[in-house]
This record gives structure tokens, sequence and C-alpha cells, in this order.
């Protein structure tokens, strides 16, 4: 057993690690900002609903208000919040982490430098998660992720594989597949890129990719690829020792210059995209589609994080010298959605037509 462990961000991520290791029979505290969402865990449970099963737990629920009274530290803290939210949520819990415990960022983007300066370099453990999950209704969470496939990296940030992240492992095997890794920070930038190829583009088309049908599926896949070309370039430009991206070498982007690498690395999505969609018994269980988060952001009316995902690779690049016009263009065209200036619709795979690799 891990301790007592502290969830900051109850919602689809932190909901999904709290009802699995609350079943595994976990000391879990769940805290989150929506008093709804909590209430309802207080009164019904935390109901879990993925491709082969349904269940509820009882979880002990807080909201943020609630914090300042903890009375027993955490030995360890999830952080599932917002990157816009990681400064504020990590000095709200810091206080209540034990000396000797760790905070794992279990986040989008790269927020673990954010947080080590924070609670400290000793006191940070990366994690990397590729489930998919979300959060529509309070005191429920949809998982939608294939049963069985990867859901967590591991690693502290300076590379060793320690006991703690050993035992880390162990306890979210629960939820999936997950392994310790000497490079966290390859994990972490590879999963930026993926997040930097769909989330805010399908944010942008207000669907997610199985509500697109077959044309602009294959818009969609050529987008993403040319997006993704970018940010391994920046990525690499960068001196980071790069993981595949779900299962594709980070070569394969990088030396994509030509139509036919370009049409080679579209396929490859295709099938890796088609091999991801839920089974139909799965999709009605659920009785959600899978979305990425900023795409639940845009349908909530909430902030998105595209500043955090597009924005960084062009900032990033902007400092190292890589061009990521397809970047920008779609960071470009979520914050005009996001300020209101255009709406979330299929329309706007048009507004990126002009963007194209360097």
């Amino acid at each position: 057993m891990l301790g007592r462990i502290g969830i900051v961000g109850a919602g689809s991520m932190g909901g999904t690690l709290g009802a699995y290791l609350t079943r595994a029979g976990h000391d879990v505290t769940l805290i989150d900002a929506w008093p709804t969402h909590v209430d309802t865990m207080r009164r019904d449970g935390l109901t879990l609903t993925a491709v082969n099963e349904t269940f509820t737990v009882p979880v002990n629920a807080l909201n943020i208000s609630d914090v300042s009274g903890l009375a027993e530290p955490f030995d360890v803290v999830f952080l599932s919040v917002k990157s816009y939210d990681t400064v504020w949520s990590t000095h709200l819990i810091a206080p209540h982490l034990k000396p000797n415990g760790c905070m794992l960022p279990v986040m989008n983007a790269l927020n673990d430098e954010t947080v080590a300066r924070i609670v400290g370099y000793p006191r940070t453990v990366g994690c990397v998660t590729s489930i998919s999950a979300g959060l529509y209704e309070p005191g429920k969470v949809s998982r939608t992720d294939p049963v069985g496939s990867h859901a967590y990296s591991v690693g502290e940030l300076h590379g060793q594989i320690t006991p703690r992240v050993r035992a880390v492992v162990e306890a979210l095997q629960v939820i999936g597949p997950s392994v310790a890794t000497s490079n966290i920070w390859g994990a972490r930038w590879a999963k930026l890129v993926w997040n930097a190829m769909g989330n805010a583009l399908y944010g942008a088309l207000g669907a997610g990719p199985e509500e697109l049908d077959e044309p602009e599926t294959q818009q969609v896949l050529r987008i993403q690829v040319m997006a993704g070309c970018e940010a391994v370039r920046v990525a690499l430009a960068r001196g980071i020792a790069l993981e595949s991206i779900r299962g594709i070498a980070p070569e394969d982007f990088a030396n994509a210059h030509c139509e036919a690498d370009l049409t080679v690395l579209t396929e490859r999505m295709h099938a890796l995209a088609t091999a991801r969609l839920n089974p139909p018994e799965g999709a009605a269980r659920v009785g959600v589609p899978a979305r990425p988060s900023l795409l639940q952001d845009v349908l909530k009316g909430r902030r998105t994080e595209v500043d955090y995902l597009n924005g960084r690779i062009v900032a990033e690049g902007e400092q190292l010298g890589v061009e990521t016009p397809v970047n920008r263009a779609i960071a470009d065209l979520m914050r005009a959605v996001e300020r209101g200036e255009i709406p979330p619709g299929r329309a706007n795979l048009a507004h990126l037509q002009t963007a194209s690799l360097p």
C-alpha cells in the first residue's frame, strides 16, 4: 500500500484514479473544486463506467475549502488538474504532504518542474497517463480506452528507478498495465506531442474522432501528422530522448519531409486510430464517445489548455529556431474559438488548409 493518498482534481483522470485505487483498498481522499461533484460523491459514492464494467465505490471526498482542516498529511499526492491550475493547487496541498512524501503530476503538458519548484525536486515524481476518460455528470466518470491498453509510465525526474516508483507502479496495475521508466522526460514529451496532434484540433472542430465522417477523418489525420512532425522536431532540438508516439518512432515524424512520407504516416495514424476505437458493445456500455480533454472543455464552456499544448510547442520552436506553422495555426484557431469569435465546428478545417510543413 502507498499509505495515505490524496488526489487533487477528481475530474475524469483524477476520478478514474480514485475509483480504482479506492476499490483496491487504498486510503484515498479525493479533493475537487466542483461542489456538486463533491456532494454527489459523498452521498452516492463515485461511479466509474468502463468498456468492460460499471462499479460504484464509497469515497472520502473533500471540497478545496476543506483542505485547511486536514489533520493527517499524505504520503502520496496525485495532482490531476488543468495546467493553468498547477501553481495554486500545488501550493494548496503542499503543506499537507509529508516531508518524505511525493507528489505526482498526472496531467497534460510539462508541469513537473513547476510542481518541483514548489514542493522540491526530491518530492516530485513524474507520471504520464495514456488512459482516456470523461466526466459529464457529478459523481460519474466514464473511461473509454480499450481494456488492457497501457495506463501509466512513472519515473523519477533524475532517471533512477527507485523503490517508491516501483511501489506506485505496482499500485497502478489495478487501473491498467503500468511501467517504471528511467526516461520520464521522453515519455512526458511524447505525451505532449500526442496532445498537440489532436487535443486542440478536436476542440476547434467540436467533435471527437468517433464523430467525424471518413473524408473529415482523412483531413484531420493529415493535419495531425504535420503537427506531430513539428512537435517531434522541437523535442529533438531540445535534446529530449523522445519515446515512441503511440508506437510510432519519433524519427519517422522528424524525417517526414515529402508527400510520400506524410501519406505513409497518415495511413499508420489511421490504423492506430481504428485500433483504439471501442467495440460497439463497449461504446454502448460507456454511453459517451471518446473525447480528448480539450474538446470536453469546449463542450463545457471552460477555459482550455491550448497555450500549454500547441502554444508550448510554438514557443519552444521559436526559442530553438524550429518552424511550427501547423501548431501555430491550430493554436490560433483554438484561441479564436475560446474567445467566442468563431464557433467550434467541422467548417474550421478550412482555416487550417493554408498551414503546411516548412
